[in-house]
C-alpha cells in the first residue's frame, strides 16, 4: 500500500488540476465496477439469484476462492475490515536505495550525494461495526547520504482514517466491494528550524484525506485471484511559516511561508494464490503531486515568491506473500520507480507481518 509518504518532497507533482485528478481517479473506480457487473451478467442466473430468501441460503460458493488466505499487496491499501471486534496489526519495515532523480525531462540524473532512507510503520485497522472501520499509520525514519546523516529516528506525520465499506463483497455473484476513505493527516513530524536538512520528516500543515477502494477475487484456473484498485487524494488545509533549515528545501537564514499543493495516487493491484498459504502479489501505481508555494526571504531581503514544478512517477510493486493461516501472513518483495518527472527515482524492499486478533 502507498503508506510510506504523507506529503511528496518538495520538488513533486503534476500538472492537473483538482476536478482532473479527483474524475481520474473516480473514473478508474466506477469503470471497474461497470466491468465486474457486465462480467457478472454474463455468467448463467444461479438458482440463488431467483429464489426466495429460504433458498438463498444454499447457494453455491466456490472454495477456492472462498478459502484463499490474503496479507494484501505492498501498496495497495485495503478496505474496511468485514466483522465488527477485528483487530488487524501490520507491522512494515523498508529501506529506499536512491538511484538518482528524474529530471523535468523525466530523464533520471544521478547525483554523488543521493540520500538513502531506513523506516518502519504499522498499519493500525480496527472493525468498529461489520462495515465501518478506523485506521491510523505511524512511523518513523532515519537518513543518511553522502555527507551527513538525520541526527536521529524521527516520527513522520500521523495519518488517521475513517473507512466505510458501502458495497459488500460477494464472490458468487462477481460483485466487487466499495470502499470510501476520509480521514486527516495530523503534523507531527519535524519540518522547520532543523539542525540538518536530513531531520526532515513532516509537512507543518494538517491534510484531509480522502479516496474510494474496491475489490474482488475470482477463480482463475483453479487457482485464486484477487484484484483491488484505488484512488486516493490529500489536499493540505492552509499555509504554514518556516524558519531557516525547512523540509522545503530552505537553509539557515530564511524566514517565510509555505503552502503545499493538493497530491495523490491511483493504481491497481493482482495477488495470485499458487495454493491457498503462497500468493504472488504486484502493485502498479502512478503518484502525482501539484506544486508548492513559497515566500520569503533570506536574512531580511525583499521577499521572493516561488513555486514548484509538479511532478509524477510509477511505481510497480512485485512480491510474494506466505500466510501461516488466515490470522497471520508475511509479505516481502520491492516497490520501484520506472517513470516520472521532477521526482526521486529509487528502489525499496519491503517486508511484513499480518496479525488478525
Amino acid at each position: 500500500m502507498s503508506h510510506l509518504s504523507n506529503f511528496p518532497s518538495l520538488p513533486f507533482s503534476i500538472k492537473y488540476n483538482k476536478t482532473k485528478n479527483a474524475c481520474l481517479s473516480l473514473g478508474i473506480i466506477c469503470s471497474w465496477m461497470s466491468i465486474n457487473h457486465a462480467y457478472a451478467a454474463q455468467q448463467p442466473l444461479t438458482q440463488s439469484s431467483t429464489s426466495t430468501p429460504a433458498i438463498q441460503k444454499t447457494e453455491k460458493t466456490d472454495p477456492i476462492v472462498e478459502n484463499q488466505y490474503y496479507t494484501g499487496s505492498l501498496l495497495s491499501p485495503s478496505g474496511a475490515i468485514t466483522k465488527a471486534g477485528v483487530l488487524s496489526i501490520e507491522p512494515y519495515t523498508f529501506g529506499t536505495i536512491s538511484r538518482g532523480a528524474y529530471t523535468s525531462s523525466g530523464k533520471v540524473k544521478n547525483s554523488a550525494h543521493r540520500t538513502d532512507s531506513y523506516g518502519a510503520y504499522s498499519l493500525v485497522k480496527y472493525g468498529v461495526t461489520d462495515h465501518f472501520t478506523v485506521q491510523t499509520i505511524p512511523q518513523v525514519s532515519y537518513a543518511w547520504n553522502g555527507k551527513t546523516t538525520s541526527s536521529s529516528v524521527h516520527i513522520n506525520d500521523l495519518p488517521v482514517d475513517l473507512q466505510y465499506r458501502v458495497i459488500n463483497q460477494v464472490n458468487s455473484h462477481y460483485q466487487p466491494s466499495l470502499t470510501a476513505i476520509a480521514g486527516l493527516n495530523i503534523p507531527i513530524g519535524d519540518y522547520s528550524r532543523l539542525g540538518r536538512s536530513l531531520d526532515a520528516v513532516g509537512s507543518g500543515v494538517y491534510a484531509l484525506r480522502f479516496g474510494l477502494q474496491s475489490q474482488a477475487a475470482y477463480n482463475v484456473f483453479n487457482h485464486a485471484l484477487r484484484i483491488r484498485v484505488w484512488g486516493v487524494g490529500r489536499q493540505p488545509i492552509g499555509s504554514r511559516n518556516i524558519h531557516d533549515i525547512s523540509a522545503y528545501g530552505t537553509t539557515k537564514g530564511y524566514d517565510g511561508n509555505v503552502k503545499p499543493g493538493l497530491f495523490g495516487n491511483t493504481g491497481f493491484s493482482i495477488e495470485y494464490g499458487f495454493s491457498q498459504k503462497l500468493l504472488f502479489a504486484f502493485d502498479f501505481q502512478y503518484d502525482w503531486s501539484k506544486g508548492t508555494r513559497i515566500k520569503g526571504s533570506y536574512n531580511n531581503a525583499p521577499s521572493t515568491r516561488n513555486v514548484t514544478g509538479a511532478s509524477h512517477d510509477v511505481q510497480v510493486a512485485p512480491a510474494f506473500e506466505y500466510n501461516f493461516n488466515g490470522n497471520v501472513g508475511i509479505i516481502a518483495g520491492a516497490a520501484l520507480t520506472v517513470d516520472g518527472h521532477n521526482t526521486n527515482d529509487f528502489i525499496q524492499p519491503q517486508m511484513a507481518v499480518n496479525l488478525i486478533f
